[in-house]
């Protein structure tokens, strides 16, 4: 049975160069590579009925940030699944990781605009304090 490697993913500029490095891992490796998205409803979801044309772009989103893993990986050669979650992101990446019994996962690192010091956001954190396998933070650019 060969490595997995754990990609997850959004929408993000960040994301997708944490889809190269991962790919690119995935290649170097020999592993195959799980891509998982996951949709958290917001504080403003549970207080307000979603309409359907949101829940349909939040749909399309995911699947087009989805099918450009599923490309960048078949082009490069690398054996990819790709799905998509809905909860918790943090316990989501976990989750999925356990499931698919990722040896890495790899996410990226979303600097903010306006703060001088680039920082590991709240989900990162997470998957990095309970993972059980290395992560990888992959910085934007």
């Amino acid at each position: 049975m060969s490595d997995t490697i754990l990609l997850a993913v959004n929408d993000s500029p960040a994301a997708f160069t944490a889809v190269d490095a991962a790919v690119d891992q995935a290649r170097r490796l020999g592993a195959r590579l799980c891509a998982v998205m996951v949709i958290e409803e917001s504080e403003m979801d549970r207080h307000l009925d979603e309409t359907e044309p949101l829940a349909r772009r939040r749909e399309l989103a995911a699947e087009a940030v989805l099918n450009h893993v599923l490309t960048v990986a078949t082009r490069a050669g690398v054996e990819v699944t790709a799905r998509r979650r809905n909860g918790r992101v943090a316990a989501e990446i976990l989750a999925e990781a356990h499931e698919v019994h990722a040896t890495m996962i790899v996410m990226a690192r979303v600097d903010r605009p306006g703060h001088a010091m680039p920082f590991i956001g709240s989900h990162t954190l997470r998957v990095l304090e309970f993972a059980r396998v290395p992560v990888l933070v992959v910085p934007e650019g």
